[in-house]
């Protein structure tokens, strides 16, 4: 599975990042908020976006993702976040799926087998 995470920090974007890669996704990461993330080359099966540094900030990348429909069926993860930013968030993007940085490796792991079961459910279907 590709992940891009997105996190306003360099350094604590590598820290979050490690534990992903540690589990064998393949994750890219973006921290610039001087310049817009590339998703040229490749795009992921699933973007992280961190509500804790810079939530405005994250909510337009969001807004970015998903307006384009080469990238809408990409599900956006948001990590984190004061309580008030969360919920300002999840009124803007109620399809969303919200958690804390320490159960994101279980709802990653969790999304990823979900997301071979259905591609094992169309392989048959297709068959």
């Amino acid at each position: 599975m590709r992940i891009f995470y997105l996190h306003w920090h360099e350094a604590e974007l590598k820290e979050r990042m490690a534990p992903l890669k540690k589990a064998g996704f393949k994750v890219t990461g973006h921290f610039s908020t001087e310049s817009p993330p590339s998703l040229k080359d490749e795009l992921p099966d699933l973007a992280v976006l961190s509500l804790d540094r810079l939530p405005s900030h994250g909510r337009a990348i969001a807004e970015w993702l998903w307006e384009a429909k080469k990238r809408q069926h990409i599900p956006i993860i948001f990590v984190g976040g004061a309580p008030d930013k969360v919920s300002a968030t999840r009124q803007k993007f109620p399809n969303a799926i919200y958690c804390q940085d320490r159960d994101l490796i279980n709802l990653v792991t969790n999304l990823q087998a979900e997301q071979i079961k259905n591609e094992k459910r169309r392989t048959r279907n297709e068959e």
